[in-house]
C-alpha cells in the first residue's frame, strides 16, 4: 500500500505535562521550551541515523538521503482534555537521496530506531528540565522517569486516556502489545478544540474535584543543582557499560542503538 508519510510522537511524562499546565507562565514556558529542546535532539538523531532510501533489484542498494521534509506539531493536551504534552512530527515519504532523485524513505530504519529515539529524547527532556528549573527525578524505567515529588494517584487522576485503555484491556483479557493498540484506537474519541482559557478552567476544575493543589508543584521546583559529569568519571562511565553488568548483561552482542 502506499505510505504518505509517518508519524514520529514524543510525549512528555505526565507529570511533566501537569507541571506545563499548572506552573506560572515562567515555570509553563520553560517546560515548553524543554520539551521543544528534547524533540529537536530526538529528531536530528532519526535524520542522522534513520533517514535512507533503497534502490536497485529488490531494493539492495541503500542510498543516503540530504534530509527529512518533516513539520512538528506540538500538542497540549490527550483527546480526553487532560494535560497532555507532546510534539508530532509529520515526516513525509520523501527524500532527495545521494543520486539527486527524490524516492520514498526506506520506513525500516526508523521503525528501527524508533524506540532508541523515544529513549534520547526522555533523557534529554530530563536533562533540559533539571538545568532549567533545578527539578529532581524519580526511577527511570523502560527509558521514563517521573518528577520525584508529584504523587502517582495525581499522575493517574490526569490520565483519563490511559485509564480507558487500562479498562478496555481488562475487559478484552489480552495484555500484548497488538492488543494495547487496539484498545487505544477502539477507545479514541473525536478530538475537540478547545479555546487556551477555557482548557485551563477544565483542569483547575478537575484539580479541585480530585484534590489536587496546583501549587503543592512549586516544591519540585530548584530542589537539585546541576552537577556535570567530570572528564575523570567518563573511564568509569565506560566500564559500567562494558562490564559484566552493563550493555552485555543479557545479550553477548550490542549494536549502535
Amino acid at each position: 500500500r502506499t505510505v504518505g508519510g509517518f508519524d514520529l510522537c514524543w510525549r512528555a511524562p505526565k507529570s511533566v505535562s501537569l507541571l506545563f499546565a499548572f506552573g506560572d507562565p515562567d515555570v509553563s514556558a520553560a517546560v515548553r521550551d524543554a520539551h521543544d529542546a528534547a524533540v529537536a535532539a530526538a529528531f536530528d538523531y532519526v535524520e542522522s541515523r534513520a533517514a535512507g532510501t533503497r534502490t536497485g533489484h529488490g531494493g539492495t542498494e541503500q542510498l543516503t538521503v540530504d534530509a527529512l521534509v518533516a513539520a512538528a506539531f506540538r500538542h497540549r493536551t490527550s483527546r480526553s482534555g487532560d494535560p497532555h504534552l507532546h510534539t508530532h512530527v509529520l515526516v513525509a515519504n520523501m527524500a532527495r537521496a545521494s543520486d539527486g532523485k527524490w524516492r520514498t524513505l526506506d520506513g525500516r530504519l526508523l521503525y528501527h530506531h524508533a524506540k532508541t529515539a523515544g529513549y534520547l529524547y526522555q533523557a534529554h527532556l530530563r536533562h533540559e528540565l533539571t538545568k532549567r528549573l533545578g527539578v529532581t527525578w524519580g526511577p527511570v524505567t523502560k527509558g521514563t522517569a517521573d518528577l520525584a515529588a508529584v504523587d502517582r494517584s495525581m499522575i493517574w487522576a490526569f490520565s483519563d486516556r490511559r485509564r480507558q485503555i487500562v479498562e478496555h484491556l481488562d475487559t478484552t483479557g489480552f495484555r500484548s502489545a497488538r492488543a494495547a493498540q487496539i484498545a487505544t484506537l477502539t477507545t479514541r474519541p473525536a478530538k475537540a478544540p478547545t479555546a487556551a482559557a477555557s482548557i485551563r478552567q477544565v483542569w483547575t476544575a478537575k484539580a479541585v474535584e480530585v484534590g489536587f493543589d496546583p501549587t503543592s508543584l512549586a516544591r519540585v521546583l530548584h530542589t537539585r543543582p546541576v552537577r556535570r559529569t567530570p572528564l575523570s568519571a567518563q573511564p568509569e562511565l565506560m566500564h559500567q557499560l562494558t562490564g559484566p553488568e552493563g550493555l552485555t548483561h543479557t545479550d553477548s552482542t550490542f549494536d549502535r542503538r
